[in-house]
């Protein structure tokens, strides 16, 4: 506990991949597994000041099927952007978006599950991102981010979620 910050607060989202190999199994209990592997993977990971991470660095992760899992409590600060995190919500889909695209069922999910949290927490369209948006990296992979892009676009769920909410 010593290794984890307060959240204190939502005032942005961000959208990330796992970036393994692909993953499109809909098994509860292969995406229980993935999981508890890219947890296992982000606690034996350093941060700068060389102390261990904490937990798994996403606060909520969505699988092929659809299903969200929580990662990381929102009491506290996610690690997911370096140097970002702070304020920062950090949502996961499980998968390799450059090695395949996303299924219906987790994007249909994701575009529900950002449009609940843009409304939770009053965070406006323009401050939900993706990862490489933020910071040189190929995450959240090319597939996803093409939808991210999509769906914030003019005609997108997103967008037209946040018009409805006034926070476009």
């Amino acid at each position: 506990m010593s290794n984890i910050n307060p959240m204190n607060g939502i005032s942005r989202i961000t959208v990330h991949h796992d970036g393994m190999n692909a993953f499109t199994s809909t098994s509860q209990g292969d995406a229980a597994r993935r999981l508890d592997q890219i947890r296992m993977s982000h606690l034996q990971r350093k941060a700068k000041s060389g102390e261990q991470w904490a937990d798994i660095g996403y606060h909520y992760i969505i699988d092929p099927a659809g299903r969200v899992w929580e990662g990381r409590s929102i009491q506290f600060q996610g690690a997911h952007v370096q140097d970002q995190n702070e304020h920062n919500l950090g949502v996961m889909v499980m998968g390799n978006y450059d090695r395949q695209s996303p299924t219906s069922a987790s994007m249909a999910t994701l575009d529900a599950f950002l449009a609940t949290q843009m409304r939770r927490y009053r965070v406006p369209l323009a401050r939900v991102k993706t990862h490489r948006e933020l910071a040189p990296t190929e995450c959240p992979g090319n597939n996803l981010q093409a939808f991210m892009s999509r769906t914030r676009s003019r005609s997108g769920q997103l967008l037209i979620a946040a018009q409805r909410m006034n926070l476009g």
